[in-house]
């Protein structure tokens, strides 16, 4: 019965210091791990030009005038070959949506292509996607639930790369 005793006591101490040990690795592993942050740190802004070109747009052409939401960004990121290099953000968007359809205008300071598009509501949230197969999206946020209504994302492949763009939307109708 006491070699009992003194066997359970024994084992006792070894799980305790396996655990003690385990909670010792688990502390030191979490500080040498990176912390995730949502941060635009390193964000390029859009240069004046492409900011006078969208400001003309927005007041003197066709297209702005039947768009619901008129979007300049205020970042984007290269990616490709595992990481992202931030880069000048270099296309400023319009976008004329009914229920299922619409057209998505890309434009840079030379002018503006445009795309038609399906779209889909999800929540909060409006995608469009060239129904012509253009390997694209564009995601803006249309309720305040999140308190971003009009941030949006627009994801471009190019390759097998993407160019990723991130801004803000005016709702204009």
């Amino acid at each position: 019965m006491v070699k009992e005793i003194v066997f359970m006591d024994k084992k006792n101490i070894i799980i305790v210091i396996l655990i003690i040990a385990l909670g010792v690795v688990i502390y030191f592993a979490s500080q040498n791990t990176p912390k995730q942050e949502r941060s635009t740190t390193g964000a390029i802004p859009p240069s004046q030009e492409l900011r006078t070109a969208y400001d003309e747009s927005s007041q003197h052409s066709a297209m702005a005038d039947i768009a619901e939401l008129s979007c300049f960004p205020t970042s984007r990121f290269d990616c490709g070959g595992g990481s992202c290099t931030a880069s000048a953000p270099a296309t400023y968007y319009f976008v004329d949506y009914g229920t299922e359809s619409g057209t998505y205008f890309r434009c840079d300071a030379k002018g503006c292509d445009s795309y038609p598009v399906d779209v889909n509501l999800s929540g909060e949230f409006m995608q469009f996607i060239p129904s012509q197969g253009q390997a694209m999206m564009f995601k803006v946020a249309t309720g305040d639930i999140l308190d971003n209504k009009g941030e949006f994302i627009d994801i471009a492949t190019l390759g097998t790369g993407a160019i990723v763009s991130l801004g803000k939307c005016e709702f204009r109708k």
